[in-house]
C-alpha cells in the first residue's frame, strides 16, 4: 500500500513548483503582490514600460485609499508608507526638494474585472509645490482568478500612456 501511494505522489514531488512569495487568495493580496513586483524590479517591469525607482530611494510612498487596508511595512529593502494625498502633499514635496530627485509615489487604482480577468492600475505621482500630479503613463497588472483553486494568478504587466 505504501509503495502504491509513493508511486501516486511521485509526479507531484518531481514536478513540484516553488511557492510564490505572496499568496494571492483575496483581492487585497494582489496589492501586496504589486508592491513586491515593483520593488523587486525597481520599477522596470518589462521592456516597454519603465517607471524607474531611483537607486538612492529607500522609501516608497503609496497614496492611501479606502480599498487598500494595509500593505507590508517593507518589501525588498524598501520601506513602504501609506500616505494621505491631501495632508501629505507638502511633506512629500519637501522630501523631494531635499533629495533633489523624484521620490517614488504611486497611486494604486481600484481593480477592474471582466469575468475572471482582473486589471489593477499603478500610476506614478509627482509631488509639485501646490498639488500632487499624476504622470502620463501607468502600469497595468493582469491577474486571472482561478475559481477551481479560489485564488488569483499573476499573468502579465503592460504599459499605458495618454
Amino acid at each position: 500500500m505504501r509503495l502504491l501511494l509513493a508511486f501516486l505522489f511521485l509526479p507531484m514531488l518531481v514536478w513540484g513548483q516553488s511557492s510564490q512569495t505572496v499568496e494571492m487568495w483575496q483581492e487585497p493580496d494582489c496589492y501586496k503582490h504589486m508592491v513586491y513586483l515593483l520593488t523587486s524590479t525597481k520599477g522596470k517591469l518589462n521592456d516597454t514600460c519603465s517607471i524607474a525607482i531611483t537607486p538612492t530611494a529607500k522609501d516608497i510612498y503609496i497614496i492611501k485609499t479606502d480599498y487598500i487596508k494595509s500593505l507590508p511595512d517593507t518589501a525588498n529593502g524598501y520601506r513602504i508608507h501609506l500616505v494621505d494625498a491631501d495632508s501629505s502633499q507638502k511633506m512629500l514635496y519637501k522630501i523631494q526638494k531635499a533629495q533633489q530627485t523624484q521620490i517614488p509615489i504611486f497611486y494604486f487604482a481600484k481593480w477592474h474585472h471582466y469575468l475572471e480577468y482582473y486589471q489593477y492600475w499603478v500610476m506614478p505621482v509627482m509631488a509639485k509645490k501646490k498639488k500632487l500630479q499624476y504622470g502620463n503613463q501607468a502600469l497595468k497588472f493582469h491577474y486571472f482568478y482561478r475559481q477551481d483553486l479560489s485564488r488569483f494568478e499573476f499573468t502579465k504587466t503592460e504599459c499605458t500612456s495618454w
